[in-house]
């Protein structure tokens, strides 16, 4: 019989033997590769959905995917590599057999490596269709006019990620066949354990030069990759600290003398057994890196969004927008239907430079503006000039003027966020833009005007009589472009806010048509939770796929403290020390591994001001703290107890040879 025949029919038994582990890896290989196909197919069928052509990614674009399909890669290697340790420590007796029947190294080799391929190909094929199947649902539920465009799957990329699954399952055995290919195998007939070999001394020194490597270009690679330069720092680092995780493992248990009992066992048996626990402390350091990174960009970004929010409105005032140029009165109409009783007020409007224009012809969109000296930042305007009197100012101001209230009485213009005007007076131009230059329609001087204290965002409140003579000179229309309600006579309720909503959808208008101003109002605790409950996961099937490797591993030594007297609690205490030490040495490790990068990021991030007419600022830096101390110390403290409720500690009854 063919060796590669045999060896896949034996890893077919082994899978359906061992359903549990079977079950174990397919989900560790599958659920990555499932989640990247969905978002590729939903990329790719909202690419579909946008009109004319979409463009090829950028090469930053291809170099961040390459970047998050390698680290995808090296996740599910990571994972995967110490469950097929625990699939050989357990075959030790099979593959000895083999090999006292006259099968050589490189039968018990491909006996592994076909688990692997075996594996990775079904958990890919099972990955795509999941992922094909999820993103079929997101499109069909997002489905309208602003959802995605017809479903579209491409199985170029779909093929490619398959075949990265199927050679993640293989290179996740590749040790372990080692490790099977070079067995005593006296040793295995016997029972007894080999000893671990020596670690090698390059890969430690290797990783630390790409750990120097990676803080080197997160420091100052962002000043001129900014974000991408962040981002190669922080995979340097991450496969830096992978490299030198066994002998950072090793390390530890020099430690062990100073602990109790059962954590000393536990740290000096990983200490022993670098093979099977650096692995798993390196997938928990790399998931908890990646989390700390984007936890601190992430929080940071959020924060520069709060510093710079500016309201729109007074706090508690409210302002819906009418359709433009169709079906204005029926909207008006629903407006008033919604909020029966509250008094509305019209917001008359003139025409300014940022307006929409409806027509092809844009000689029939006049804008009006002021020659006046601006004072400070661009203005953030939410309408144009507004039309109106004291009840206007005063919805729009928050409180009653009296300053601007008699201005407006008088039949003078009130400037906003100007420079006091020579003469108490202002010129208005009227213009539009026609072949990339401007064209002056008409020019109207010495306007009585005042400039005043305050920003409502708009730039001016025209009294009616002299808008109307303004519209009658200029020739430009006035119209109702939105209705507001002040808080002094109406605070409108979430529910209302959402029937108006969902009341001006009708009319084909965006939901931004409805805006009360509430403050800010983001939260960033959503996406903090999600991030910690992904490294949390992560590093809990880490914790007890080391933890049920080691159990395996750990029978003599069960034994043997049964025999001095322990108790049966001491090897669930033991069990629980591998998985704190496990969970504790990775998430400590990544939170320094992801911190300098997320430091980093913050100076891309937030260093500019995004928002027009907010004040300047330097870079924003948020650390979670919280969300740090969880994966710190509340993790492993979680990982403990899972791994003491899930393996157990039941002591043998007896002592195996050797």
């Amino acid at each position: 019989m063919n060796r590669y025949v045999f060896a896949l029919r034996m890893a077919r038994q082994d899978a359906l033997r061992a359903k549990g582990r079977t079950a174990l890896v397919l989900c560790m290989i599958g659920l990555p590769i499932g989640v990247v196909v969905a978002l590729a197919v939903l990329r790719s069928t909202s690419e579909a959905g946008i009109e004319g052509p979409s463009g090829a990614p950028s090469g930053a674009e291809s170099a961040v995917l390459a970047m998050i399909i390698a680290m995808v890669v090296l996740e599910v290697v990571l994972l995967a590599g110490p469950a097929f340790m625990v699939d050989v420590r357990r075959r030790r007796r099979d593959l000895a057999l083999v090999a006292a029947s006259g099968g050589a190294g490189r039968h018990l080799r491909a006996v592994v490596l076909a688990s692997g391929l075996l594996l990775g190909g079904i958990a890919a094929v099972a990955g795509a269709g999941l992922g094909i199947a999820a993103a079929a649902v997101v499109a069909r539920a997002a489905d309208g006019p602003d959802g995605f465009g017809p479903f579209t799957v491409p199985w170029t990329v779909v093929a490619v990620t398959m075949l990265f699954g199927a050679g993640s399952g293989l290179l996740a055995a590749l040790v372990p066949a080692r490790q099977a290919g070079r067995m005593d195998v006296v040793a295995a007939l016997a029972g007894r354990r080999e000893p671990p070999g020596r670690a090698r001394r390059g890969l430690p020194i290797a990783g630390g030069v790409l750990v120097l490597a990676g803080l080197a270009a997160s420091l100052e690679g962002v000043r001129a990759l900014r974000e991408f330069g962040a981002a190669l720092g922080a995979a340097a680092i991450i496969i830096g600290l992978v490299l030198a995780c066994p002998w950072i493992v090793g390390t530890t248990g020099r430690l062990a003398p100073r602990l109790p009992l059962p954590l000393r066992l536990a740290v000096r048996d990983g200490a022993r057994n670098r093979a099977r626990t650096a692995p798993a402390v390196a997938a928990i350091m790399a998931a908890v890196a990646g989390v700390t990174a984007l936890a601190i960009g992430g929080v940071s970004d959020f924060r520069q969004r709060q510093v710079e929010y500016q309201a729109q409105l007074p706090h508690g005032s409210a302002l819906i927008r009418l359709p433009q140029g169709r079906d204005e009165e029926a909207a008006a109409a629903v407006v008033r239907r919604d909020l029966p009783g509250v008094p509305v007020i019209p917001l008359r409007t003139l025409p300014g430079p940022d307006g929409v224009c409806l027509s092809e012809d844009t000689s029939k969109c006049p804008a009006l503006t002021f020659s006046a000296e601006h004072d400070g930042a661009a203005l953030n305007e939410i309408l144009p000039i507004v039309v109106g009197g004291a009840r206007e100012a005063r919805m729009l101001l928050g409180r009653n003027d009296a300053g601007v209230a008699s201005a407006l009485d008088a039949g003078k213009i009130v400037l906003f966020r100007v420079r006091p005007l020579d003469h108490g007076t202002v010129t208005a131009k009227v213009t539009y833009w026609d072949d990339d230059r401007q064209h002056t329609i008409a020019t109207i001087k010495n306007l009585p005007a005042v400039a005043a204290h305050g920003d409502p965002h708009v730039p001016a409140i025209v009294p009616p009589q002299a808008a109307e003579k303004l519209a009658e000179k200029a020739g430009v229309p006035i119209r109702t472009e939105a209705y507001g309600v002040d808080r002094a006579d109406h605070r409108v309720t979430k529910a209302e806010e959402a029937r108006l909503t969902r009341s001006m959808e009708t009319f084909g208008h965006d939901s931004g048509a409805v805006h009360v101003e509430r403050g800010f109002t983001e939260s960033f605790g959503r996406i903090t939770l999600m991030l910690g409950a992904a490294a949390a996961v992560l590093a809990l099937g880490a914790t007890l796929i080391a933890t049920g490797l080691a159990a395996a591993d750990a029978r003599p030594d069960l034994a043997t403290l049964r025999a001095v007297g322990a108790r049966p609690r001491t090897g669930r205490l033991l069990t629980m020390g591998r998985g704190a030490f496990i969970a504790a040495l990775g998430c400590w490790l990544g939170i320094a591994g992801g911190l300098v990068p997320g430091l980093a990021v913050t100076r891309p991030l937030t260093d500019g001001v995004e928002e027009n007419g907010a004040a300047p600022h330097g870079t924003v830096v948020d650390v979670p703290w919280l969300l740090l101390l969880t994966l710190a110390i509340g993790v492993p403290l979680v990982a403990a107890c899972a791994a003491g409720a899930v393996t157990g500690g039941r002591l043998p009854a007896r002592r195996t040879p050797g």
